[in-house]
């Protein structure tokens, strides 16, 4: 399901041997990461230790039937592939890229998650994927469990919804910068683009039950607008419309 390459063998090595010396400091390193999404059977993402940028990371994928919660798939890849588009400022490793092949094919039908974890620790989002009996399209990407309820908190007004991704068509000659107007790095039900001067960045806002974070903003983004940022371009095509918008204390 994975590919043994010589630098995933090579970074392997050098990690037992570090282990064995008691020379390992970078195991318990905080690890930035993501899901970038999923693209027919191919799940992809990256993984990062800021404290040990030349460490490629070790991640465990978990596939779990949302029904029962049993896991039905578990397998470990190495975030060692070349993602330029995730560098920040020097500090993260350019080769921190994963990809993985799914198959449900002996799986009934259903809706399964994928989670992803280094070290323990859960990645921030996780795919919802849900086989049907014409195949298996993603049907959603979710960082968290949506707020149920808007009970308590106070409402910014209606707002017009688009949204977008890191494509070209979307961001054009800044599509090569993985990195918001404020420098946070981009994720999929966190971050949306605003007008600061209606909602200031790093307000935290509900929208249809999810919570997001203004950190972005762009040129045709003005007044009671909101772009929501998606794994991919079809993704951002399907959002539209208008929503009321809660403010999150």
């Amino acid at each position: 399901m994975k590919f043994v390459t010589k630098r995933n063998l090579l970074t392997a090595t050098v990690t037992i041997i570090m282990f064995l010396c008691g020379t390992f400091p970078a195991w318990a390193a905080e690890y930035n990461g993501s899901l970038d999404g999923m693209e027919g059977t191919s799940i992809s993402g990256w993984a990062c230790s800021s404290s040990s940028p030349n460490t490629s990371a070790n991640v465990q994928i978990l596939v779990k039937n949302s029904e029962t919660e049993e896991t039905v798939e578990d397998f470990t890849v190495f975030a060692s592939e070349k993602r330029t588009d995730i560098k920040n400022e020097g500090k993260l490793n350019d080769y921190c890229g994963f990809t993985a092949d799914l198959d449900l094919s002996a799986h009934p039908e259903g809706t399964y998650s994928i989670e992803a974890y280094v070290d323990g620790e859960r990645l921030p989002n996780t795919l919802e994927y849900k086989k049907t009996a014409a195949g298996a399209t993603v049907t959603q990407v979710s960082e968290s469990k949506a707020v149920q309820t808007a009970s308590g908190l106070r409402s910014l007004g209606m707002f017009r919804l688009t949204g977008y991704c890191k494509c070209p068509i979307c961001c054009g000659k800044w599509s090569s910068i993985n990195s918001t107007y404020i420098g946070a790095i981009p994720r999929v039900n966190h971050t949306i683009a605003v007008d600061p001067r209606v909602i200031p960045f790093g307000t935290k806002v509900m929208i249809n039950g999810i919570v997001y974070t203004a950190e972005d903003k762009g040129g045709g983004v003005k007044g009671n607008h909101i772009d929501i940022f998606c794994g991919s371009h079809s993704a951002a095509l399907k959002i539209g419309g208008t929503a009321e918008v809660f403010l999150v204390p």
